[in-house]
């Protein structure tokens, strides 16, 4: 189900050919958000879980609580419940490109694991946003969810992950309760890759970890 909202806010609609050429033709170092994107996510995600088309997977695999507003529904609840649909509605083009169809600025890369809770996550990135960054590159929302996003991922020094993270200035690692983001194969990439281009020891091109 796409939210009235989503709609009214991603006007544009595309054939999966002019998704794949619009993400051929916009480098993926500039699929990124604002914050105000992030806002705007957590209330579609918060008006989903309250009209039901978010709601625990029948596999048992996220037993979020629906008045739960501090972690709420994980990462991959999220994407299979709402940004692949509202992706799909619209050409299946990613959902920072459905906000911005000519991409912006990459200035902050954020990593992290999909296991954490979606509330959890935006409040974290949104509490840590650096304040000379105006947007964020985000995996979840830079990657086309419904295109074949192995492709992309063939080769990982070229892939969206490698080419944004070099084109950012900071790093936001983002953790979460339930594991270190570092068991995760692509966190450790990011994290090796930060350090390969110098973020973690440059003044302006730092790695920030919440607390």
């Amino acid at each position: 189900m796409t939210s009235p909202a989503a709609l009214e806010r991603s006007s544009r609609a595309y054939t999966t050919l002019e998704a794949t050429a619009l993400h051929e033709s916009v480098p993926p170092d500039r699929w990124c958000v604002t914050r105000s994107d992030l806002k705007y996510l957590g209330q579609e995600v918060q008006k989903g879980i309250k009209g039901g088309a978010i709601r625990r997977p029948d596999d048992g695999s996220d037993d979020f609580k629906v008045s739960d507003t501090l972690y709420g529904p994980s990462i991959y609840t999220v994407n299979k419940q709402h940004i692949m649909p509202v992706t799909e509605k619209f050409g299946k083009v990613s959902w920072a490109l459905l906000q911005h169809p000519d991409g912006l600025d990459c200035d902050l890369f954020i990593s992290h694991a999909w296991q954490e809770g979606v509330f959890e996550f935006l409040s974290k990135v949104l509490h840590s946003w650096p304040a000379n960054a105006r947007h964020a590159w985000c995996c979840m929302l830079a990657n086309p969810q419904n295109l074949d996003i192995g492709v992309l991922l063939q080769s990982p020094s070229s892939s969206p992950f490698a080419v944004a993270l070099k084109a950012s200035t900071c790093v936001l690692v983002v953790p979460n309760r339930h594991c270190s983001i570092y068991t995760r194969l692509w966190c450790g990439y990011e994290a090796f890759r930060a350090h390969e281009e110098g973020r973690s020891t440059k003044p302006k091109n730092c790695i920030l970890r919440e607390p």
